[in-house]
């Protein structure tokens, strides 16, 4: 099917999602923004394809949003940096922007997972006795499909995947702390991947630039970054963590900043 740009059959979730037409991206600044449809699922969402850049917006916001994205570029635009800048135009109507996330794609053709014997599809009865505090991004609802790896009598792996949407499955991923680096990540994403598969639906997995050990799963399975967006959520405003992951096993990493230097205003997950 070629090189990422030319692979655009996701077009159609994204659309619906973003509720408006990417054939409105421009990649030239300035970058368009335009009123959102109903049926968007953010109140506002930028997103960067190889296509080029285009937000859609409450139609409310647009007046105070353009001058921020105009005042910035695209690599300022998709970084933590403009999530904070639109955040100061979205938090006072109970919203806060995350991102940049990033979107890759696989269809059959670049699909390189396969079933793992070790993977087991869960009983409702299973699935009611997941911890979620632990696979908590795998808290999808009762629509969702999942799969997972025991060890014991212990839960050491789970994907999630909603079955839903006619054109994209999404996996989301959990391992337990204690069984990282055996696979078992490894394992179940691809079980899941020809799950998906299976049903003639594209394979999507989303994660963000500071979750290392995310991007390459995803990447050794053969899916391809096509697009990422930064996005609202509801507050409170939520910030990326440190990186996740290391460059090689065993390497030394140390804070750049002192700990006096650490941002005090951001406060813990939970309390």
């Amino acid at each position: 099917m070629g090189d990422r740009q030319d692979f655009t059959a996701w077009r159609p979730w994204l659309e619906a999602r973003l509720g408006a037409s990417l054939g409105a991206a421009s990649p030239r600044a300035p970058v368009p923004v335009l009123p959102a449809a109903e049926e968007a699922t953010h109140a506002l969402r930028a997103v960067r394809s190889a296509e080029g850049c285009l937000i859609a917006a409450r139609p409310t916001w647009i007046e105070r949003v353009r001058p921020v994205v105009d005042s910035l570029s695209a690599d300022e635009l998709f970084s933590v940096f403009g999530a904070f800048e639109l955040s100061r135009v979205t938090l006072p109507h109970g919203w806060g922007m995350w991102g940049p996330t990033w979107y890759y794609f696989a269809d059959e053709e670049r699909f390189r997972g396969r079933v793992d014997k070790r993977v087991v599809r869960l009983t409702a009865e299973q699935v009611r006795a997941v911890d979620w505090r632990v696979f908590w991004h795998c808290t999808l609802g009762p629509e969702a499909t999942y799969f997972g790896v025991y060890e014991g009598e212990g839960l050491a792996a789970l994907v999630g995947v909603p079955t839903e949407d006619e054109v994209v499955w999404e996996i989301s991923i959990d391992v337990a702390p204690e069984a990282k680096g055996r696979g078992l990540g490894s394992a179940v994403f691809g079980t899941a991947g020809r799950f998906i598969l299976d049903h003639g639906r594209l394979i999507l997995g989303a994660t963000a630039p500071w979750n290392v050990p995310s991007a390459r799963l995803m990447r050794s399975h053969g899916l391809v970054y096509v697009l990422e967006d930064v996005r609202s959520m509801k507050v409170p405003f939520r910030v990326p963590p440190q990186p996740l992951g290391s460059p090689l096993p065993g390497a030394e990493m140390r804070q750049s900043y002192p700990d006096w230097a650490m941002n005090r205003d951001i406060l813990p997950k939970d309390g």
